[in-house]
């Protein structure tokens, strides 16, 4: 019998795994209905985030709930954590160039194009450095995603009131939102830890709140991209 602490725990994980799966759905569906080849590469990154996520989430969920720690496991969290540094960088850096060419004077969000190598070496050493600690201590002891997502956050949240689309502009807030949600997330999970005792839910759903929040915030920013003008309608047939 599962105690009262797995079953919340399962409710959060199903409120999660299930929002980012309507949101990868959604993106998948809008796109295939987008005429504007740049809205359809958005949806198309939204909709493999929302994916990634739910194969984050279920992946910890489950190796967490029943303890599982062999070698194996911890090679293939290792791989889906460091992956997921290198993803969600270029998810972030496809974004604001695409914001900044969006914006009437060009502007250069926060010096992004010369920010974005320093970021880019300092996340794919992240990586090497996560799938190495899950192989030699365990994935639990995986730092968390940290400066590529916020200062992404920052930047598309910016970008968002520079861009003269305004489909462009409502998709950059929430996806900017979205991001800044999940940096959120990944920094309450190791400072709620040190807060409340060992065993505690109140943790759990701290953290998984904001992440159903995160992922609210990417299924709005996949459905921002569907304004009626932007459509690829079929034509109707004559009477």
């Amino acid at each position: 019998m599962f105690d009262s602490v797995s079953i919340i725990f399962f409710i959060l994980w199903v409120l999660v795994v299930g929002l980012f799966s309507y949101a990868a759905y959604w993106a998948f569906i809008i796109r295939k209905a987008l005429a504007t080849g740049l809205y359809r590469k958005q949806a198309l990154w939204a909709g493999t985030m929302g994916l990634y996520f739910v194969a984050l989430s279920t992946f910890l969920t489950i190796a967490l709930s029943f303890n599982l720690t062999a070698l194996s496991v911890n090679i293939l969290g290792g791989l889906l954590i460091s992956s997921g540094f290198v993803v969600l960088f270029a998810w972030i850096d496809s974004t604001v160039r695409v914001a900044r060419r969006s914006d009437p004077l060009l502007r250069d969000t926060l010096r992004w194009s010369r920010l974005r190598y320093f970021i880019g070496f300092v996340t794919v050493g992240g990586a090497i450095s996560a799938l190495v600690t899950a192989i030699d201590m365990g994935f639990a002891y995986v730092a968390p995603f940290g400066g590529a997502l916020l200062f992404g956050a920052i930047a598309l949240l910016v970008s968002a009131t520079r861009s003269g689309d305004a489909t462009l502009r409502r998709h950059l807030k929430w996806m900017g939102l979205a991001i800044a949600m999940l940096w959120l997330a990944s920094q309450l999970s190791g400072i709620l830890f040190r807060v409340f005792p060992a065993g505690s839910i109140t943790s759990e759903v701290i953290t998984y709140s904001v992440v159903v929040v995160g992922g609210f915030c990417l299924y709005r920013s996949a459905r921002s991209l569907v304004p009626l003008g932007h459509l690829s309608l079929p034509e109707a047939s004559p009477a």
